[in-house]
């Protein structure tokens, strides 16, 4: 028995329970797949230490809770930008596919007294201890399970959020920043928050997120923003924090349907 998302079986990860959405039955959260891509991209070879700036998503089918295989290839491998797509497999069809872009790290480049002061927005906003802890209504244990979440809104739509992650991503194995990172950019309030949620799904057929640092500690903040067309769509958009202040943005899409 493990509190882990995924076990490895193999060069196989077996979901557990957790890396379930609300949904749909028997589908994987958006959160686990975004994860394991940016897991098996931060894997991929490099000829020195790279930073992960980039990855967009295409989940345009559901992901079955099957055997899971995550392939990452590196496009073309230069010296200072590489780019590299990830192919997300279930019982050996592929139902995900990511792009993503990793620039080398060299902290030889910029001299300290070069780097811009942040950006007043930059600044995190308040954080998770002054931030009330959500009830999670969602019945039985899916992927929101696996984390410590606590949200505030002042106006409906326009939330700030906070999120830990409570149990290693890959069983036998730490969970490194920027895959904690990539789920958490998938989990940016949807309408479910300004809509009824008996009466309507929401689901993000896509993902894109960019980074230009790696987070440090347990939370990672949100300051998302919900836009809702009467046409059956919309989108999210939202700045990520760390405690010590902005490490990206993220944005998806919205597919609206009745129940």
């Amino acid at each position: 028995m493990t509190d882990a998302i995924f076990i490895p079986d193999g060069d196989l990860l077996i979901p557990q329970p957790t890396a379930a959405g609300p949904w749909f039955p028997g589908v994987q959260h958006g959160g686990a797949v975004t994860g394991l891509m940016a897991r098996a991209i931060e894997q991929a070879p490099a000829a020195q230490p790279m930073m992960l700036t980039r990855m967009s998503v295409d989940m345009s089918r559901k992901v079955p809770m099957g055997p899971t295989r995550v392939l990452a290839r590196v496009l073309r491998d230069g010296r200072r930008v590489q780019s590299l797509a990830c192919d997300y497999e279930v019982d050996g069809e592929i139902v995900g596919r990511a792009t993503a872009m990793r620039i080398r790290i060299d902290d030889s480049v910029v001299a300290d007294d070069q780097v811009p002061a942040p950006w007043p927005e930059d600044e995190p906003p308040p954080g998770p201890d002054g931030i009330p802890e959500i009830e999670i209504t969602v019945h039985g244990r899916d992927f929101v399970h696996n984390f410590s979440m606590r949200r505030q809104e002042d106006v409906p739509g326009r939330s700030i959020s906070w999120l830990r992650l409570n149990v290693p991503f890959v069983a036998g194995e730490p969970t490194s920043p920027m895959t904690f990172a990539a789920a958490a950019a998938d989990m940016i309030a949807s309408a479910g928050s300004i809509m009824d949620f008996d009466k309507y799904l929401s689901v993000n057929p896509d993902l894109s997120m960019q980074f230009h640092r790696v987070p440090e500690g347990d939370w990672i903040g949100q300051r998302s923003l919900v836009r809702v067309s009467p046409r059956g769509f919309g989108s999210t958009d939202a700045q990520l924090f760390d405690a010590t202040g902005s490490i990206g943005r993220s944005m998806k899409s919205l597919l609206i349907d009745p129940r």
